[in-house]
């Protein structure tokens, strides 16, 4: 060997000696990424034998500061023995960026708290990089091993492991329970009651009672101020059900449609379950006496034009900015939508129960309780899933949830006492010490990012106080518990709704554009037949035509297919 070549085999050995040695150091006390780590007995804490790292992808909502000081985060690393290298994505971009990570093939051990149908994990990403290209692994096994606190959660609730399972027969994520009882009837109306009681007049109960009452806000001036500004009833295309079309439809025949083209194209468009079947109600006769009841509003001045333009928070300019009142009444999931919480404003809006329209129809949208799929699920290059598994169902646990939700117990949250009566009238579980928050940064716990046990028996179980005043911030939840109770559900119908459906590869592709071509088609004549672009009568034949050109039946057929898949019958 020449002397030239065993100097530069001398230098690439110490290269490699000095490599190896600081390797060998900066691992410290925790395994690395690509070590695989022995768990401890299931119910005892830390997860792991020995401290691990894992990488969780995620994104950043406004209501959490920073993941690498975030209190409950860092608690949770302690408690578990599982550290966490956190990255974001920004909240508007979650969609583009997540379909970039995805295709990269270079991924996170854990995807968390991306679980959404429109923007992030949902069932199309779970055949696609679950059932397809295998990118996310299967849980069944590791649910089944590793977590008591979702096995017994998903064997309290039948039919959830089916919701929860792909057509392979394999479950790619872990579900986010989120059991919100007024949220399941939140297609809700307002109404100013001063009004009402300086006109002398009833809270309506049909929709001819609603038009004499919009007619009276438009002519009579209720606010006092001399002016012709008020405004009988005013939405807005986006927000948590500021749509007012749905709650007014309701009153002819059963249905989810919205106006919004943000609105889900599976769910929202007009499709219903009578038994195992499943219909549309936008080509019927009822829909057709919906239309005319709504573009009759629409034409006489008592439905703000803007409500098919505006946003929600335009509608809360719209109700709170003037120094007179001007909005008679106005559609929200609650009173926060389009006012502010505890304001004078707030506390004089009255839920209106659901109205009975000309043929006796009397419903209120229905919004299904099943678990969120897609919140987390973990990829194929995770050394550590038992890991994951173990750490991931503590916050499934009473104490988990808490503290994910509300923070550190003493602070956002105490137990509950003897006596304390919850929610629903039963005993309490644990009483808030802080209003929910989930606008604002803070940085002790996720709010609502990823996954939790919130269920009936957790969100019914909050200490409710007697005395506190129910319109103010404290009373929120029991002022929702108590309207949507009394109010809505005489008339909720969950039977006709139609739980979320998985489509296999070939039906996404057959059908994907032609879905949203329909949603899109059906929503925008609704807004044209509203505002009198379309006349009812006269384009009525030819709006019915459209349906049947954008295939109609056929995307009812594929429905009632997959339908028919997940419930058995094939």
């Amino acid at each position: 060997m020449k002397k030239g070549t065993k100097h530069v085999a001398l230098v690439m050995l110490l290269v490699l000696l000095v490599s190896f040695s600081l390797a060998a150091q900066g691992k410290g006390d925790a395994a690395s990424d690509a070590e695989v780590v022995s768990v401890t007995p299931v119910g005892t804490y830390p997860v792991v034998e020995k401290p691990v790292t894992l990488s969780f992808l995620t994104l950043q909502p406004v209501y959490i500061e920073n993941f690498e000081t975030n209190r409950f985060a860092n608690y949770w690393t302690e408690k578990t023995g599982v550290s966490i290298d956190w990255e974001t994505i920004p909240r508007d971009a979650v969609k583009e960026k997540l379909n970039i990570i995805l295709a990269s093939g270079d991924y996170p051990d854990v995807f968390f708290g991306l679980g959404n149908q429109e923007q992030g994990i949902g069932v199309s990403q779970e055949m696609t990089y679950g059932v397809q290209e295998q990118m996310f692994l299967p849980l069944n096994d590791l649910i089944d091993q590793y977590m008591p606190n979702l096995s017994k959660l998903l064997d309290e609730r039948p039919g959830s492991r089916q919701f929860l399972t792909a057509p392979d027969g394999n479950i790619y994520s872990l579900p986010d329970f989120n059991e919100c009882y007024h949220c399941s009837m939140s297609q809700k109306m307002f109404i100013y009651e001063p009004w009402l009681e300086e006109l002398g007049l009833d809270m309506p109960t049909t929709t001819d009672e609603l038009y004499e009452v919009l007619v009276a806000f438009r002519d009579r001036d209720p606010n006092g101020n001399g002016k012709k500004d008020e405004i009988p009833m005013a939405g807005a295309v986006s927000g948590w059900n500021n749509n007012p079309e749905t709650f007014l439809i309701n009153a002819f025949t059963y249905t989810n449609l919205v106006a919004s083209l943000d609105a889900n194209v599976n769910t929202a468009i007009g499709f219903y379950r009578e038994g195992d079947t499943i219909k549309t109600m936008v080509n019927t006769p009822a829909y057709k006496n919906a239309l005319h009841y709504l573009a009759k509003l629409y034409s006489e001045g008592l439905i703000y034009p803007a409500t098919y333009s505006q946003d929600s928070d335009q509608l809360t300019q719209l109700v709170e900015g003037p120094e007179d009142p001007i909005v008679g009444v106005v559609a929200g999931g609650y009173g926060g939508m389009f006012s502010i919480v505890g304001g004078d404003r707030y506390r004089n809006y009255r839920a209106m129960a659901p109205l009975q329209g000309p043929e006796g129809a009397q419903f209120v949208r229905y919004f299904l309780q099943a678990p969120v799929i897609g919140n987390v699920a973990i990829s194929k290059d995770s050394k550590n899933p038992a890991a994951v598994a173990r750490m991931i169902d503590f916050l499934y646990s009473d104490e988990g949830t808490l503290m994910s939700n509300y923070g550190f117990e003493g602070e956002g949250w105490r137990y509950a006492k003897d006596g304390e009566v919850g929610l629903d009238g039963k005993q309490a579980i644990y009483k808030l010490l802080k209003p929910w928050n989930d606008m604002d940064p803070q940085n002790d716990c996720f709010v609502m990012l990823g996954v939790r046990a919130n269920t009936s028996r957790m969100r019914n179980g909050e200490s409710v106080d007697p005395n506190t005043d129910l319109h103010s911030a404290e009373g929120l939840e029991a002022l929702l518990f108590q309207i949507t109770q009394q109010l809505y559900e005489p008339y909720a119908r969950p039977e006709l709704e139609i739980p979320t459906l998985r489509f296999l590869e070939d039906e996404e592709q057959a059908f994907a554009s032609k879905r949203v071509a329909y949603a899109n088609y059906v929503r925008q004549s609704l807004v044209k037949f509203i505002t009198g672009n379309w006349d009812v009568d006269a384009d009525w034949n030819q709006y019915v035509e459209g349906l049947a050109k954008l295939d109609l039946e056929g995307i009812l057929a594929l429905n009632q297919k997959a339908y028919d898949r997940q419930n058995g019958s094939n």
